[in-house]
């Protein structure tokens, strides 16, 4: 009699567990919910802080907080309002929190389906398209897709070095690189099969390539910008035969054109060259200022001989100032004015002077 009721009550007691974490009365579904969050590497503490921040929100699906940019974009202010002021929670430990929301974040955004697309081959290419050519006599040139059609790919003769529109293009075997919007860097070898060099606008006719290696797949979400930097260059000294680095007083003023949390685009003077250090130093807000040490991994032309746009990776960054970038990218707290912002602020602008 007594095991009967034993297994009558453990019964019980399995079916209320099931019933609970299936959501119960209150449908909220603990088991898939804090499976996916230990899942992305969340202590069952903080997938409880978690569920408290989507009940409070009132997610349709709660457990889309790991994975939707939108219930995503929601939760994250109040978040990260809520540990902030939290008292009982030190410094390194607020600082490690918020830093895990947003790689969920940043998660979240690549596996969008825009991110996931990636082409084959050149017909693929749409015009417009910026290619850097290089060719092993001649050197590296600057040139943009015209046309695509099904036999060639029609480019721009190539340009950016002195004496380019007289040399001759054809029968060349050339290395060609690009950048596609929102994907990744692409090469592929390609050979000239014809040279028009007597209309108003040199082409080249370049046969098509089906062999293209994907290359230098994004990081970090990145937004265009318009920041004034300071700079100061690393160089170096030599003492008995050591060379010791150190930065300069001397600095150097440019712009952050586009700003990731893992580095960003500056313009500035040609003083510059690849693999050289920065330090940088720079206002995100009016409150929020951005010191850092950069990397110059690649030097691209501006079409202006005294500006180079300079594409640098932050070798040395505190984590606060990682997470204020990650967090103005992504706009949680309405730091960064976007595109309609803008105009909005703009039209009243415009009606008064029109009155």
């Amino acid at each position: 009699m007594r095991f009967i009721l034993i297994s009558v009550i453990l019964v019980l007691i399995i079916a209320f567990l099931a019933w609970r974490f299936r959501g119960g009365k209150n449908k909220f579904p603990f088991y898939e919910f804090f499976s996916r969050g230990r899942r992305e590497g969340f202590s069952f503490k903080e997938i409880r802080f978690l569920k408290q921040i989507a009940i409070q929100n009132k997610l349709e699906k709660p457990q889309s907080i790991f994975w939707s940019t939108s219930q995503l974009d929601r939760c994250l202010r109040p978040a990260i309002q809520k540990i902030n002021a939290d008292e009982g929670m030190g410094d390194k430990s607020k600082l490690a929190m918020i830093s895990k929301l947003l790689e969920l974040r940043k998660k979240a955004e690549f596996n969008l389906p825009k991110y996931q697309k990636r082409i084959r081959d050149t017909t693929a290419l749409l015009p417009r398209q910026k290619l850097i050519v290089k060719e092993q006599a001649y050197g590296t040139f600057v040139s943009w897709v015209i046309e695509i059609n099904r036999k060639y790919l029609v480019v721009t003769q190539p340009s950016g070095q002195k004496g380019w529109e007289t040399l001759d293009w054809r029968g060349k075997k050339l290395q060609v690189s690009f950048w596609r919007v929102e994907d990744a860097g692409y090469n592929f070898e390609t050979r000239v099969q014809e040279q028009i060099s007597h209309e108003e606008y040199p082409l080249l006719y370049l046969a098509h390539s089906s062999s293209l290696e994907r290359t230098q797949t994004r990081k970090s979400v990145r937004v265009n910008t318009n920041i004034p930097v300071r700079f100061n260059p690393v160089v170096f000294s030599s003492s008995e035969g050591v060379k010791k680095p150190f930065i300069s007083k001397r600095f150097h003023m440019g712009r952050i054109i586009d700003l990731s949390e893992s580095g960003c685009c500056m313009l500035a003077g040609s003083m510059l060259k690849k693999n050289d250090r920065v330090k940088l130093d720079f206002p995100l807000t009016d409150v929020k200022k951005i010191v850092g040490l950069g990397l110059i991994v690649g030097v691209s032309p501006t079409g202006d001989d005294r500006v180079k746009k300079y594409h640098i990776l932050f070798v040395r960054i505190g984590p606060s100032s990682r997470n204020s970038i990650a967090l103005w990218v992504y706009n949680i707290f309405g730091e960064r004015e976007d595109d309609e912002s803008k105009k909005r602020r703009r039209v009243p602008q415009e009606i008064q002077v029109k009155k």
